[in-house]
């Protein structure tokens, strides 16, 4: 009887952790910040476990003098590096200079990305921030492989343009609520009125059936890891380097 009674404990036992690790194994520790406080840096020049890096056609690399390289050899692709970190909250900041390519590329942060544990990329989730070297900006939310675009590619003399030249990229995430710099200059994003529509932004700079804005709010994904990401688009051989990671603890806002 005793016997009897200890197994079918240890099947409980069993049955619940089965259940706890199903329940728990998308849970993730999200780093803690504190308002103007640095919470993470990254130079690549040492302690670069934390970056995911790969080789082939899509590639990143930190390379010997210290910086994140990505390359893009297939048109229509956009390979990405992220950190170990997940972060609700954060002031993200890098440095970013594209190297070869055209001038009609993507390049710049992706955030709060969900991964699932797996490396199916259609089960992803995240954010992204481009600008592109010929003077446009974006901002786009993946969720299982279906893009939507939260801000169209729009123009700015914020951004230093051609190749080799660099630019400060700069993302505030706070809650629900984001804001996007480029060289500590304030970007506005073309929002719509309908928020199952997709931005569009048209060449006469007009902002269809939307508004702009000086703050995005989309509370679709709540956190997840941070990182940088270049985007070849009709033409291939883009190649970013990125450099001086920073999150800070985004200071509160006022009013």
């Amino acid at each position: 009887m005793r016997r009897l009674v200890m197994l079918l404990v240890l099947i409980l036992l069993l049955g619940a952790a089965f259940g706890l690790n199903r329940l728990t194994q998308n849970w993730h520790y999200v780093v803690p910040v504190e308002p103007g406080q640095v919470a993470y840096v990254a130079a690549f020049d040492g302690f670069n476990d934390d970056w995911s890096q790969y080789e082939g056609l899509l590639t990143a690399q930190i390379t010997h003098d210290g910086v994140l390289r990505l390359e893009a050899d297939a048109v229509n692709s956009g390979p990405f590096s992220v950190t170990r970190q997940y972060f609700g909250d954060f002031d993200l900041r890098a440095q970013a200079v594209p190297v070869a390519g055209p001038e009609d590329n993507g390049y710049g942060l992706i955030f709060r990305l969900q991964d699932n544990g797996n490396t199916d990329l259609n089960d992803d989730r995240y954010y992204w921030f481009l600008i592109s070297s010929d003077g446009y900006y974006q901002v786009m939310r993946v969720v299982n492989g279906q893009q939507k675009r939260l801000s169209d590619w729009i123009p700015s003399d914020a951004i230093r343009t051609g190749i080799g030249a660099a630019n400060w990229l700069r993302v505030v995430a706070s809650g629900d609520r984001f804001r996007f710099y480029v060289n500590n200059q304030p970007l506005q994003l073309c929002v719509p009125h309908d928020p199952d529509a997709e931005s569009t932004f048209t060449a006469l700079n007009e902002c269809v059936q939307g508004q702009m804005v000086d703050e995005l709010m989309d509370s679709t994904i709540p956190n997840g890891r941070i990182g940088v990401i270049a985007h070849a688009f009709s033409e291939s051989g883009v190649v970013v380097e990125f450099d001086n990671v920073i999150v800070l603890g985004p200071e509160t806002a006022k009013g």
